[in-house]
């Protein structure tokens, strides 16, 4: 079996590298491509990926959970993977139909139709994504390996084909090649490991009530932060969903690397219930909320108090006003990160997908709801659509806690006491902000006072977080630490 250490390494570089590009590329995007042309690729990707999880059908979830449970059977691993296969042609076939009845019925073009068809593209190729058969077998080097090429050629392509203002169909064009490239080069791989076999109807049948499940499961969560951009979408100020766009991207770029992580842990959760092996499924359930917030929570701090700033930096100052929805966004970030833990790895892996999307169905018509009210009284700044996500997910939360507890699958009082003590010692970037703003404060423009504000202030804050994680012996750290140093010393 292979190191989940390493996996979890290996993962962070890709999540690494899914930052490190696109914070190469998105201030050089925002800076060059006009503000509204802009503002309309932003319409047209949330148009297309309200068909994208449709494609996808749920499968991506429901493959890593059934594969890395049969793995080590090639036979079984065969048959599942053709199901879904076959099932996922004929989802992405018919979701891509529909998209394009979609955008010519109720959507208004803005006379940039090619875009909406080259993104279109992405629907129709859905079945050859199958990344869930490399995470179910923890090939994670692949992964990082293939995410280096395909960020390089994204890089390039950028840089070569869009040089000024107009260039957002070609843009548009190198994003979904890169996209498509990615998913033929992993079945290409995947495809010298696994056979197609024939499938009866009967067990198709079968397979499709059970991603049903799962495919509530994965579009409930179009009910939070995707609705808000549907809202958006259609308000007279294109530049507001690119307010909304950008400060998501600067707060996820970042908030995934971490999760990325994590995320590797949940075959070898599977692969623990499975085998019935409760004790080390709880003890990795632990070990991963007790890495996750070591690093998300801190991170998450850091970047409510530079929130401003980090959107001054990457976007320029024509975005200046989307930073306090990068505020916002990076505290959503911190309940993020526990519901990550609660709804995927504790109530998702033990099964649960029913319970799990009721309790998201529940969240996501609250949030529904609120956007409908801000709506119908002509409220249309970002912010105000984030802060009902936010207040959406916390209800989730709460629910999830209930559930967790009623069905006493883990005790939540040693995950929560991790995320507390956390949290806490993050409260101590509060006083250093406040000096290194005094000596200096920052302005609404990129310049050498705005670079020292956050330098500065970064700085001392990963000092003083090192510091007294080394005084209070965290074991965590201290893990990652010796990790680290093993390496260097390699």
């Amino acid at each position: 079996m292979k190191n989940i250490k390493v996996n979890a390494f290996a993962n962070l570089l890709v999540k690494f590298l899914n930052i490190a590009f696109p914070l190469i590329t998105g201030p050089y995007i925002a800076r060059v491509l006009d503000k509204d042309l802009y503002g309309y690729f932003n319409d047209a990707s949330t148009y297309t990926y309200l068909f994208v999880p449709l494609a996808g059908f749920g499968i991506y979830n429901y493959g890593i959970r059934t594969i890395s449970k049969i793995k080590d059977n090639p036979d079984k691993v065969n048959q599942s993977f053709s199901k879904l296969f076959y099932i996922s042609c004929i989802s992405s076939t018919v979701s891509g139909i529909l998209y394009l009845l979609f955008i010519h019925l109720f959507v208004d073009m803005n006379g940039v139709e090619p875009m909406y068809y080259i993104l279109g593209l992405q629907i129709f190729t859905q079945f050859l994504y199958i990344e869930w058969v490399n995470e179910a077998f923890e090939n994670y080097g692949f992964i990082l390996y293939k995410t280096i090429v395909i960020r390089i050629l994204m890089l390039i392509g950028i840089f070569v084909f869009v040089k000024n203002s107009q260039d957002i169909i070609p843009y548009t064009i190198v994003m979904v090649a890169m996209s498509i490239l990615n998913f033929i080069i992993s079945f290409v791989a995947i495809k010298r490991k696994i056979t197609f076999v024939s499938i009866p109807i009967s067990q198709m049948k079968t397979v499709l009530i059970a991603l049903i499940a799962v495919l509530l499961l994965s579009n409930s969560n179009m009910l939070y932060t995707f609705l808000d951009r549907l809202f958006l979408a259609n308000t007279e100020t294109p530049a507001f969903i690119s307010y909304y766009t950008i400060s998501q991207n600067i707060v996820t770029l970042i908030a995934n690397t971490i999760l990325g992580a994590i995320s590797v842990s949940v075959p070898r959760l599977g692969y623990y219930l499975g085998k019935r092996d409760a004790k080390s499924y709880q003890e990795l359930v632990y070990k991963g909320n007790q890495f996750l917030n070591l690093l998300i929570i801190p991170m998450s701090i850091g970047l409510i108090l530079l929130g401003r700033q980090a959107t001054l930096l990457y976007a320029g100052e024509q975005y200046v006003e989307a930073g306090i929805i990068t505020v916002i966004f990076s505290i959503r970030n911190i309940f993020i990160a526990l519901e990550v833990i609660l709804g995927t790895q504790i109530i998702f892996v033990n099964g649960y997908e029913r319970n799990l999307t009721f309790i998201y169905l529940i969240g996501g018509v609250t949030n529904l709801v609120l956007n409908i009210c801000l709506s119908v009284n002509h409220i249309y700044r970002p912010e105000y659509y984030i802060l009902t996500t936010l207040f959406a997910e916390i209800i989730v939360i709460c629910l999830e806690m209930y559930f967790i507890k009623y069905k006493q699958i883990i005790r939540l009082k040693k995950l929560l006491k991790q995320n507390a003590k956390y949290l806490v010692l993050s409260l101590g970037f509060f006083p250093i902000y406040w000096i290194v703003s005094q000596l200096y404060p920052y302005q609404t423009v990129v310049n050498r006072i705005l670079l020292l504000n956050i330098g500065v202030t970064i700085l001392f804050c990963v000092c003083y977080y090192i510091i007294v994680l080394m005084l209070i012996k965290d074991d965590a750290f201290y893990s990652v630490f010796s990790r680290v140093k093993k390496y260097f010393r390699k």
